[in-house]
């Protein structure tokens, strides 16, 4: 193995801010004079439109570049529009505060966690512990999730600690809700390709454009991207790995809480649905006429505000994905079957308290078995469902909906792997994981992750993916430090090389479809089964695959 397959920072554990290093982690985190203040000494980095400087990380050693343009702002006549070139500046800019967000709805956040909103959004922040073009460490451009909540890519998702571990991680704003997803015949006359929406899509293409030629110069190496989102994040690389519109613009993925079986008719109310386009317009049109614009250049002098009003207003609006043509080709079923989706090695995800369960859960017996006959019963499946997951009383009917739901979770994904792999017949390797550790307490400085939640909750996640514990207001204990940097260092080895396992780890296995296995992390880390029992997994294998709708 030589310099070019591993990331110059060990990766093995070290104990990193666990309990017999507590006092290595007051010499450890960054103090905050020391993240107010430029870093000491530190060259200007040459990027293609001008020098910045950054300050210093969450932790020592690592710099921080804040809101570093990579396309022109989409106020104006760029408002849907694929994204603009950047404009270029004189002299040295200080990167040392976060860009713009991109407008969205911040109604149930707290003032003071609300960041400056504005259309002069398309920025991103780099960590890094090395500048540079000799260093060539891998680097992960990560991608924020939500669904109709807060989206950014800045202090939430702090990526000092996979810095130190030697990744150079990107975190790029792009356009969300209304002005991320709009489609509306006007807009489709007027593009070059025939279509419109995925507005925020193309910006993560051009974020990841930029990448290629301006991340060398931060130390990164263009040829090791690995593209990683949550939910609504997670989502968008689903649909990059179908189009052709980032093909060599990365080459691995990590996917938290982002693909389903293309059957699942969960795919049709999560962060992964889609519209067609002659769909998608009229839902752009309605939503026009229920702001009283006639025109596109009516829509186009709306206050970003008054339009992100209206979206949270107007309960017929939907801002989601669109079947275009040209960012996302066809369905995910077709271009599997066409053996198009791009071939790189994947880590994805579910986590142990979402898609319905929740240790927290309140049904009727009355209401589960009710459930039971209307999802299960036209498929004659309604019996053997209420014997492998029997209740009788209120309290077992919610305990057995959540075994139910985790279940189904993991097979969904473990199927939607063995179509990436003998479907689409791909040759890199895929893994997956289910998340099980419960985050203690409640994050007061997330307005996204964490919020009145409980349990393995989706996105719980992301913490430890990350890393990112030290930035938060949790009451975590030396374990939950440690569980975060051992799945850290899997997000880093796979990174460097495409493959998350190394040193002191336990072994992730990739995908066999003849073994029905995944990768519990979290709680404990080693492979447990798709289902709690082989006669649950025929059931929802079953079940899954007699669903006549194909997404």
């Amino acid at each position: 193995m030589n310099d070019r397959d591993m990331p110059s920072a060990a990766l093995n554990r070290r104990g990193f801010l666990g309990a017999a290093a507590a006092a290595g982690l007051l010499g450890t985190l960054a103090t905050p004079a020391e993240a107010a203040r430029n870093t000491a000494d530190a060259d200007p980095v040459t990027t293609e439109s001008g020098r910045v400087t950054g300050v210093q990380g969450g932790l020592r050693g690592v710099t921080v570049y804040k809101g570093v343009p990579y396309a022109a702002s989409t106020a104006g006549a760029n408002r849907w529009r694929p994204p603009q070139p950047a404009p270029s500046w004189d002299g040295v800019r200080a990167a040392d505060s976060w860009g713009p967000a991109c407008p969205q709805p911040v109604t149930d956040i707290p003032d003071d966690q609300v960041p400056e909103l504005g259309e002069d959004c398309l920025n991103l922040n780099i960590w890094t512990t090395a500048t540079g073009s000799g260093t060539g460490r891998p680097v992960l451009v990560w991608l924020y999730g939500g669904d109709r909540a807060l989206w950014s890519g800045q202090e939430m998702y702090d990526g000092s600690l996979l810095a130190s571990k030697g990744v150079v991680v990107v975190n790029p704003n792009y356009r969300v809700g209304p002005l991320g997803g709009l489609a509306h015949p006007g807009l489709t006359a007027e593009s070059a390709y025939g279509g419109s929406g995925n507005w925020g899509i193309l910006d993560v293409v051009a974020a990841l454009e930029w990448v290629q030629r301006n991340i060398a110069a931060f130390g990164g190496d263009p040829d090791r991207v690995t593209l990683g989102g949550w939910a609504h994040g997670a989502s968008i690389v689903n649909i990059l790995l179908a189009s052709r519109r980032a093909k060599g613009l990365y080459h691995r993925a990590l996917l938290s809480s982002g693909v389903r079986y293309t059957k699942d008719p969960a795919l049709a109310r999560g962060t992964g649905r889609y519209r067609t386009l002659a769909d998608a317009e009229a839902d752009g049109t309605g939503f026009a006429a229920y702001l009283g614009a006639q025109s596109l250049a009516e829509l186009r002098a709306l206050d970003a505000g008054h339009l992100v009003a209206g979206a949270a207003a107007d309960a017929s609006a939907d801002f989601g994905h669109v079947l275009d043509g040209h960012v996302l080709p066809d369905t995910y079923t077709a271009v599997l079957a066409a053996r198009a989706e791009t071939d790189v090695p994947v880590l994805t995800g579910v986590c142990k308290d979402a898609n319905g369960a929740s240790p927290g859960l309140k049904t009727t017996l009355d209401a589960y078995q009710a459930y039971a006959r209307s999802e299960f019963g036209p498929l004659g499946l309604a019996d053997t469902f209420l014997e492998l997951y029997p209740a009788d009383s209120d309290t077992s009917a919610a305990q057995q909906y959540s075994a139910y739901a985790r279940d189904e979770e993991r097979v969904s994904a473990f199927l939607w792997a063995t179509q990436f792999k003998d479907t689409a017949g791909n040759s890199s390797a895929v893994r997956t994981y289910f998340w099980t550790r419960v985050p203690p307490g409640h994050d007061g400085t997330n307005p996204v992750i964490g919020t009145e939640v409980s349990g393995a909750f989706q996105g719980s996640d992301v913490y430890y993916l990350l890393g990112y514990l030290y930035s938060t207001d949790r009451p975590w204990t030396s374990q939950d430090y440690d569980i975060a940097d051992t799945t850290a260092s899997y997000v880093a080895r796979f990174a460097a090389t495409g493959d998350p396992n190394g040193s002191s780890l336990a072994d992730w296995p990739a995908l066999a479809a003849d073994t029905p296995r995944t990768m519990e992390l979290g709680a404990d880390f080693g492979t447990v089964a798709v289902a709690d029992s082989d006669a649950k997994l025929t059931f929802l294998t079953t079940y899954l695959e007699s669903q006549t709708r194909e997404f």
